[in-house]
């Protein structure tokens, strides 16, 4: 393939990627198996230029070389490579680095031996989940990191960002919007109507079948949540109604097949009528959850620390120095709430 093409792969990789990284929320390891400098380039860039939203820090793992079983996927230099890269983006290279918040921006090598593998550790930046982005701010907004992820990171992310029913829902709405806007690129093109530069730019890191690869596994995962009576009381209201919109919309068509005289037809739209009944009826009945949130019993504890020291601050008494250092403590809870609070509400939250 042409070098332009050549490059154009290697962003698509890079931005998939960078997708992954934006969306970690603990320690994760990835590989950098056939990347060059501007694959890298643009990987630290997007994945790891900006603060990545995130209630606890973590250690990202990057495996950059190895052995004879895999020296052949690697860049020999790949590890400088990465952290000339990583340089470029503030990060400073220190070997006694480790997951403590004070060692955002920093990076390390280590060969294990064991594994006979090369390995690059980046301490991320890291900032409250709800914090927002700047003008300048080119972290992925979780509605780019959905549609561009591939099929196994996509998984990852709506199992830990989007824990509830509804927060999948829109996610699949994010998904199909995607792929209409897809859709209407592709018809520009077949109409050999010129692209702006963003339309040829979102072409070429879309992926159609990936979309809808992730639709097809979304729909089915909501499919199971209401088979297994996942859904709180508003959730189950809006499948209600949903259902009743589709039944409404089939009864119409069952009158414009008798009214056609298309007994075939009207048998078919029958049938579906029934199902969509049962369908219906079998919702009626389930009963309500109330989900739980994540970090549920960290924040319920949090609270009560907060609450005393209210209590202490409003008392008439002298306060010890023991009780002083008790409430230089606030800030730090209340910066530990927010942060638990925004992780636990996930991705699409209303």
């Amino acid at each position: 393939c042409s070098g332009r093409e050549r490059r154009r792969m290697s962003e698509d990789k890079a931005k998939k990627l960078a997708a992954e990284i934006q969306a970690s929320s603990s320690s994760e390891t990835f590989d950098l198996a056939g990347y060059g400098p501007e694959g890298l380039a643009q990987l630290v860039k997007a994945g790891l230029g900006t603060p990545i939203r995130s209630a606890e820090m973590m250690r990202l793992t990057f495996v950059c070389g190895g052995g004879k079983k895999v020296r052949q996927k690697y860049a020999d230099n790949l590890p400088s490579l990465f952290g000339d890269a990583l340089k470029s983006s503030g990060f400073v290279e220190d070997r006694g680095a480790a997951a403590s918040l004070d060692c955002q921006g920093r990076y390390k090598f280590q060969h294990d031996t064991d594994k006979d593998l090369k390995f690059v550790h980046v301490f991320p930046r890291i900032a409250p989940p709800d914090t927002p982005g700047g003008e300048g701010d080119a972290a992925l907004s979780p509605a780019d990191l959905v549609i561009f992820a591939d099929l196994p990171a996509f998984r990852t992310m709506v199992a830990k960002k989007t824990p509830s029913f509804s927060q999948r829902r829109r996610a699949l709405d994010v998904l199909k919007a995607a792929k209409a806007r897809l859709a209407a690129i592709e018809a520009k093109l077949a109409e050999l109507q010129p692209l702006s530069e963003e339309e040829q730019s979102y072409y070429d890191s879309s992926d159609a079948d990936g979309l809808q690869a992730k639709q097809d596994f979304l729909q089915a995962l909501l499919e199971e949540m209401i088979a297994a009576g996942q859904l709180t009381k508003p959730e189950q209201s809006a499948v209600l109604e949903q259902l009743q919109q589709k039944l409404e919309a089939v009864e119409a068509q069952v009158a414009a097949a008798a009214a056609a005289g298309s007994s075939k037809k009207e048998a078919k739209l029958r049938e579906a009528r029934e199902k969509l009944e049962a369908r219906r009826a079998a919702v009626s009945a389930l009963k309500p959850i109330a989900n739980r949130p994540k970090f549920a019993s960290e924040i319920g504890a949090v609270q009560k620390r907060l609450a005393a020291l209210d209590a202490l601050e409003r008392s008439a008494k002298v306060l010890s120095l023991d009780d002083a250092l008790k409430l230089n403590a606030r800030p730090k809870l209340l910066e530990d709430l927010k942060a638990m609070q925004a992780e636990s509400r996930g991705w699409f939250a209303e």
